[in-house]
């Protein structure tokens, strides 16, 4: 096994520290034990970890049997044979975090493994499917789980007679998805929207004329159907993104100093407010604008990293604390202060599961960090340690 921590198979380690790795595989687990130091260090915080989130103590030998039945409790009774699996790619998540090299530049001075409690008794909770849908007349909707948005809609259109004045003109309803909320919905050409916390998303009764036009501030994953006579525009504040029928992230915050578009499949056009003519990105490229100085930076990228969230989780390369944390800010409906402001520029790499309680979130961070957090209500003071 190679040295280098970010190529090392998780999956034989996830094994090992379950006690379902084969005599080949922990064979390769204690010869890559046996290379160095820091590695026997990772392996330990590891298994320190797992112990204290698998099974809510703070230490005890992992016992495979047991283990196998959390896992099918986890998943929901899940057949057996795909119980394997999914242990697996769970318990992977959770050990990413804590295994990979890149997660974080701070190890602890003193060799010991220590962890911060971010605070006994209190549990901060995900956020859930919620929104409120305003419409043009004023009138607001809570939209949750039990209330489907095409049926409000229906509800609450214009009566009979005011049907001619709603053709004539395009009449926008807005949704507002709160912190601690995100929202899924089909607007009336098909076109499927995911919104994301602390967003707000314009649409029309109807599309009608040459063009389909929403406006956004926020963050959304839209899958477009197709219409190559009536283009579906995106409008942001700084600039707008112009599709014919495709998949794609926009992330457009109205605190963050630049608006991204990244395209799952499909093709698109941003034109910042700036910008003197559209920018063209293919499947597989992600298009930065700078508010401040209209500059603009096109890469390839993986994609999943910037749609993950709406699939559970966060996948996070190289992402400094700050950003990590306005992310949590959002979804967990909470306020950060930052005691050390330093704090702000470490780097990150891992998963992270969304549903998880914030609790479980801070700690893996602090764990893996000389970072440690404190929380007064629901504010989360960061500071270091």
């Amino acid at each position: 096994m190679t040295n280098d921590k970010t190529y090392i198979n998780w999956d034989i380690i996830a094994k090992h520290l379950l006690g379902i790795s084969s005599a080949e595989e922990r064979e390769r687990v204690e010869e890559w034990l046996s290379e160095d130091e820091s590695n026997r260090e990772y392996y330990r915080k590891a298994q320190r970890y797992f112990d204290k989130y698998y099974t809510g103590e703070e230490s005890r030998v992992v016992d495979s049997k047991n283990a196998w039945e959390e896992f099918v409790v986890y998943t929901n009774k899940t057949p057996k044979k795909h119980i394997g699996r999914i242990i697996i790619k769970y318990v992977a998540v959770l050990l990413l975090p804590l295994l990979l090299g890149g997660i974080a530049y701070w190890f602890w001075e003193s060799g010991q493994f220590q962890v911060t409690e971010v605070a006994k008794g209190i549990s901060i909770e995900p956020g859930m499917t919620k929104a409120v849908l305003v419409f043009n007349s004023g009138q607001q909707v809570e939209l949750t789980d039990s209330v489907a948005f095409e049926q409000v809609v229906e509800k609450f259109k214009p009566a009979h007679g005011r049907i001619e004045e709603a053709e004539r003109s395009v009449r926008y309803n807005k949704i507002i998805v709160p912190r601690g909320g995100e929202y899924n919905l089909v607007l009336s050409d098909g076109t499927s929207v995911m919104i994301n916390s602390d967003s707000k998303l314009s649409i029309p009764d109807q599309f009608v004329g040459k063009e389909r036009r929403v406006y956004l501030e926020g963050e959304a994953l839209f899958h477009v159907t197709r219409d190559s006579e009536h283009p579906f525009i995106v409008e942001t504040d700084n600039g707008d993104v112009t599709v014919l029928g495709t998949v794609f992230n926009v992330n457009a915050y109205p605190d963050e100093a630049y608006i991204q578009t990244t395209l799952v499949e499909g093709s698109v056009a941003f034109k910042g407010k700036g910008m003197a003519s559209s920018r063209m990105i293919s499947p597989g490229e992600q298009i930065t604008y700078d508010i401040q100085t209209k500059d603009i930076n096109v890469e390839r990228v993986n994609t999943d990293i910037f749609t993950a969230w709406t699939e559970g989780k966060w996948i996070i390369e190289g992402m400094r604390l700050d950003g990590i944390m306005k992310q949590l800010a959002r979804w967990y409906d909470i306020t950060v202060f930052y005691q050390n402001p330093e704090a702000k520029e470490l780097v990150f790499t891992g998963d992270l599961e969304k549903y998880n309680t914030c609790n479980v979130i801070l700690d893996i961070i602090s764990m893996t960090t000389n970072v440690e957090f404190e929380l007064k209500e629901r504010v989360i003071i960061v500071k270091m340690k």
